[in-house]
């Protein structure tokens, strides 16, 4: 048994323990079969989730997580005041099982501890690796070390992830001020809420100011694996063989029906119309390569069009709408009320059945429209800036 974390954004720690149990069903086993271990006792922190379990079940995290930031593999915990002591700690550590040699990217945090020279203890971690790795030094990093010292408590951990997890492999088109996609399956998350995949399997997700797609993207991909890009896992010694396989993904019994009946977007700006399309056809893309003869595309349609004139929805019922407008100078006057009078112009122009919209939070809902009540409002820091994700259901 090893221990892990999964780092996820805060306030999101919840939700990606829900994702971790939804999935745990179906990870494999070592002989490519559904496996058969309990679900962990997990600890919730601060900012992620703490566990033990087996490596091969907790490494293929990584590809169904889609709320969390990166999984670490906790190497070892303890209590120390002196550098000769984390010294020999470190080196003590069965690096060789897991690094091909000793040139390694470090994140190095210290805080009310002795040891809170975050510069030293790095150089005491790189010598004990250059010690450990005599001679052997690659062209680039092959693993990235943390480090963690925090209140006289040494975490060293080693991360199995690589890229963090909301570069997905699949937006290769951004548009301005892009929404992260931990993001936005938190927030289409949110708007599931208690509704049952049956009830979820109606709706059309429409966001009327898409961008390049990213809320679309992950309304397709929300209950999916994602397989075609690099983990770092992939490059340790010990990295289960299965993974390094080309067609280990088809294993997998999970449902590859989409979670939503259809989406559809629409932006003011031309260029995010082949942004938003190309975007979506990687993400189907790629799902059609482990999903195969049960592939199935989801209708989809982007347009370019104002969403405040009015846009025409093909007829689509229930609608789920979900935004992220640009904020100040980049948003169109919705009425003559500006960014406090959009969530009423949606609802009048459209009648969504639910309205998702991220506003700062100093620009909150203060007016509830006509024949809508306020289901939650969920706090979210998108990019340093303080929102609330606003959610209005019809009455």
């Amino acid at each position: 048994m090893n221990k892990f974390f999964v780092s996820t954004p805060l306030g999101f720690e919840n939700t990606a323990l829900l994702e971790m149990k939804e999935v745990w069903p179906y990870l494999l086993g070592k002989d490519s079969k559904t496996h058969s271990l309990p679900f962990p006792e997990v600890e919730i922190h601060q900012g992620g989730l703490e566990f033990e379990t087996e490596m091969f079940q907790a490494l293929q995290l990584n590809f169904f997580l889609k709320t969390a930031n990166r999984v670490l593999l906790r190497m070892t915990s303890f209590r120390t005041k002196d550098l000769p002591k984390f010294y020999q700690k470190f080196k003590s550590l069965p690096w060789k099982e897991y690094l091909a040699h000793g040139h390694v990217e470090w994140e190095v945090a210290a805080q009310k501890s002795r040891l809170n020279n975050e510069k030293r203890l790095q150089e005491s971690a790189e010598k004990a690796l250059s010690e450990i790795f005599a001679g052997q030094k690659g062209e680039k990093p092959c693993a990235s070390i943390y480090i963690r010292m925090d209140d006289d408590l040494c975490t060293i951990s080693l991360d199995s992830t690589g890229e963090h997890l909301h570069k997905r492999g699949w937006s290769v088109l951004k548009g301005e001020a892009p929404m992260r996609e931990t993001i936005a399956a938190e927030l289409l998350r949110e708007m599931i809420g208690e509704a049952t995949p049956a009830e979820v399997a109606q709706v059309t997700v429409v966001d009327p100011m898409m961008g390049s797609g990213t809320f679309l993207t992950e309304a397709r991909s929300l209950w999916a694996g994602q397989f075609q890009r690099e983990f770092a896992f992939k490059e340790w010694k010990k990295c289960p063989k299965l993974f390094l396989s080309p067609s280990f993904s088809l294993n997998y019994e999970m449902s590859s029906k989409a979670p939503f009946k259809a989406v559809l977007g629409f932006d003011i700006n031309p260029d995010m119309v082949p942004a938003a399309t190309k975007n979506f056809e990687e993400v189907e893309r790629q799902l059609k390569t482990y999903q195969r003869d049960a592939f199935q595309s989801l209708p989809h349609k982007f347009l370019h069009q104002d969403s405040l004139k009015g846009a025409d929805l093909g007829g689509a019922t229930p609608v789920w709408m979900v935004v992220n407008p640009p904020y100040g100078e980049r948003l169109p006057v919705a009425g003559k009320g500006g960014l406090k009078a959009l969530a009423g112009e949606l609802c009048r122009l459209y009648g969504p059945q639910k309205l998702g919209i991220l506003y700062p939070e100093k620009e909150r809902v203060s007016s509830i429209p006509e024949g809508y009540t306020l289901e939650k409002e969920v706090k979210i820091n998108n990019g340093g800036l303080r929102c609330l994700f606003t959610i209005l259901t019809t009455v």
